[in-house]
């Protein structure tokens, strides 16, 4: 495997951070985050670029909510900084960092149960409700997830948990960002709409040219959508490299992944699967 997948602290090349600030995408440098006196994060550093997907992949108590709650400002960072298309944001808060152009899926949804499918949508595009572009934002949406369509004068509390989480990232695209961090979208989902979401987040890659920051548990599928993977531990980048790389990697694969012989085949295969030129479509997209 080569080098940089196991490059502590998930430090970045200077060339890349600085292509990320030109291009418009996330730059997380040396980031520190602590609830009271408990640091949580220690020092990351990782880098998204516009048409990228990035997975940060851990267990437990890795820091992976903590690093997503930090990027989007609802946890003020110790130290270190966070770049949003060439502008710090690291002191802003919440509402200022999504304004510049950073929407965050929540882990849970976190939908509003008692309001329409419609409802969830129009707030989701609150920042941005002046500008005469919500028909075409909601239209693209419900493209993304066509079957919202048919439900969208139906409360949200009474979609299913996919649908729930299809509105949720729907919500956060009426907002137009730039970039998009997604805590755990498979949690509690079946596969066949697990399929349904990564195919969506492909086309917000391949077709949206957004940067996405994907947190997740579920390696499988991690691995098959991502272009690089973090790999975290205890509030630390511990590994970083392309999924073939983290798959190949017996050292990583045995510390962080839960892995012997047999699920580095399975992880070689979903790496297998995945890969295609871009614009393409995934065996998941097909089901």
């Amino acid at each position: 495997m080569n080098a940089p997948a196991s490059k502590p602290h998930g430090t970045a090349p200077e060339s890349a951070l600085a292509e990320v600030d030109r291009s418009g995408g996330l730059r997380v440098e040396s980031l520190h985050a602590a609830y009271g006196r408990l640091e949580v994060l220690h020092g990351v550093s990782l880098t998204v670029a516009p048409g990228e997907i990035v997975a940060a992949v851990g267990a437990n108590g890795a820091g992976k909510s903590t690093l997503l709650r930090t990027v989007s400002g609802l946890l003020r960072a110790t130290s270190g900084t966070v770049t949003l298309g060439g502008t710090d944001v690291t002191a802003l808060g919440a509402e200022r960092i999504a304004a510049q152009g950073l929407a965050h899926v929540p882990e849970n949804r976190l939908v509003f149960p008692s309001l329409t499918v419609e409802d969830n949508l129009a707030l989701g595009g609150w920042t941005r409700r002046r500008d005469g572009g919500y028909a075409v934002r909601r239209t693209a949406a419900l493209e993304l997830f066509p079957r919202l369509r048919d439900r969208i004068a139906l409360p949200a509390g009474a979609l299913s948990g996919g649908e729930q989480q299809m509105l949720a990232m729907a919500r956060a695209l009426m907002a137009e960002p730039k970039v998009i961090i997604l805590d755990e979208p498979s949690l509690g989902l079946a596969p066949k709409v697990v399929g349904e979401i990564v195919a969506a987040l492909a086309a917000l890659r391949d077709d949206r040219g957004l940067a996405v920051l994907l947190v997740e548990q579920n390696v499988r599928a991690a691995f098959l959508v991502a272009d690089r993977v973090v790999v975290m531990d205890r509030g630390r980048v511990v590994a970083h490299g392309s999924p073939a790389e983290l798959a190949r990697d017996d050292r990583v694969r045995r510390a962080y992944l839960g892995g012997g012989t047999a699920s580095s085949s399975a992880l070689l295969e979903v790496v297998d699967e995945g890969a295609r030129p871009r614009g393409g479509t995934t065996q998941q997209e097909e089901a």
